[in-house]
C-alpha cells in the first residue's frame, strides 16, 4: 500500500518536512553550541571548549553543506552557481527524456520486450481449432457459395455445367482449403509473433519520443524542481546529517591538538 501510495504522489503538493533529518541535526549542534557557550561563561572546566568546538564545527560542516542543498534548488540573489536546477531545467528535463528513450526503448529491447508479448498471447490460441471453426461455419460456406458462382461466367469451365456447374466442385474444394488452412497456420502464427514482421520497431521509438517531447515540454522550471526534490531531498538531508558529524569530530580533534582558538581570552594558541 505504501508503495501504491508513492507512485500517486503529487509533486504539487510535495512539501519538505519542517523536521526533516537534516534540519534536525542542525537544531541539535546549535544547542549544544549554546550550551558550550553557557559552560565557558559559568566555569573554567576544559570541557566547556571541548563542547563548544563539538557544536560549533558541527554546526558549521552542517549548515555549509544545507546552504549547498539550498542552492541547487533555489537561486540566490548576488549568489553565482546557485539555483542551478530551476536555471538549467530544460537540459535537465532533455538529459531525462534522452536517458529514458535510451535506456527503456532501445530497438533491441522493444523487438525483444513485444516478441515475448505475442509469443504469450499467441500460446493461449489454438489455430488449428480456430481453422476449423472457421472453415465449417456458415460464413465460409456463403463466401465459398460466392466464389464458386463467379465462376460459372467464365468459357473454360462451360463444360462443368453438365456436372452441375461450379457449385459441384464445391465438395472437393472445401476439404482442400480446409486443410491447407491447417497446414498454413502454424506459419502464420509464427509470422504474427514476429516483431519484425508485425510491427515497425522504428514507427514505434518515434512515436513513442514524438510523446515524450510533447509531455516534457509541461514541465516547467517548478516542476522540474519539485521532480528532483521529491526524488532526491530526502538522501541530500544525510549530507547535512553528516557534515554536522564530521565538522563535530574536526572540532574535538582541533580542540584536543590546541588548533582552536582560546575561546575565553580570545587569542589563538597558534600565535
Amino acid at each position: 500500500m505504501e508503495l501504491e501510495a508513492s507512485r500517486n504522489v503529487n509533486l504539487d503538493d510535495y512539501y519538505k518536512p519542517a523536521f526533516e533529518k537534516g534540519n534536525v541535526s542542525l537544531w541539535v549542534n546549535m544547542v549544544i553550541t549554546i550550551v558550550g557557550l553557557a559552560l565557558l561563561l559559568g566555569t573554567d572546566s576544559p570541557a566547556a571548549e571541548y563542547v563548544l568546538s563539538f557544536g560549533l564545527f558541527g554546526f558549521a560542516g552542517g549548515i555549509t553543506n544545507w546552504l549547498a542543498i539550498t542552492m541547487l534548488f533555489k537561486k540566490i540573489p548576488g549568489v553565482y552557481g546557485s539555483g542551478v536546477i530551476p536555471v538549467q531545467y530544460v537540459s535537465i528535463r532533455e538529459t531525462i527524456k534522452d536517458v529514458i528513450m535510451g535506456t527503456f526503448f532501445d530497438p533491441e529491447f522493444l523487438e525483444q520486450y513485444i516478441g515475448e508479448k505475442l509469443k504469450s498471447v499467441s500460446k493461449d490460441i489454438d489455430t488449428d481449432a480456430k481453422v476449423k471453426e472457421m472453415t465449417e461455419g456458415e460464413e465460409f460456406d456463403k463466401t465459398l457459395d460466392a466464389k464458386l458462382a463467379t465462376l460459372g461466367d467464365r468459357p473454360e469451365l462451360a463444360p462443368l455445367a453438365a456436372f452441375g456447374g461450379p457449385a459441384a466442385l464445391k465438395p472437393m474444394i472445401k476439404p482442400f482449403v480446409s486443410g491447407l488452412g491447417l497446414e498454413l497456420a502454424p506459419l502464420l502464427k509464427e509470422k504474427l509473433t514476429d516483431p519484425k514482421v508485425v510491427v515497425d520497431i522504428d514507427l514505434v521509438r518515434d512515436e513513442i519520443e514524438k510523446y515524450m517531447d510533447v509531455r516534457m515540454k509541461t514541465l516547467t522550471a517548478k516542476k522540474v524542481t519539485r521532480l528532483m526534490e521529491f526524488v532526491i531531498m530526502e538522501h541530500l538531508g544525510w549530507l547535512v546529517v553528516w557534515g554536522n558529524v564530521f565538522g563535530a569530530i574536526i572540532g574535538v580533534l582541533s580542540e584536543a591538538a590546541s588548533l582552536t582558538p582560546e575561546y575565553r581570552h580570545g587569542n589563538s594558541t597558534m600565535a
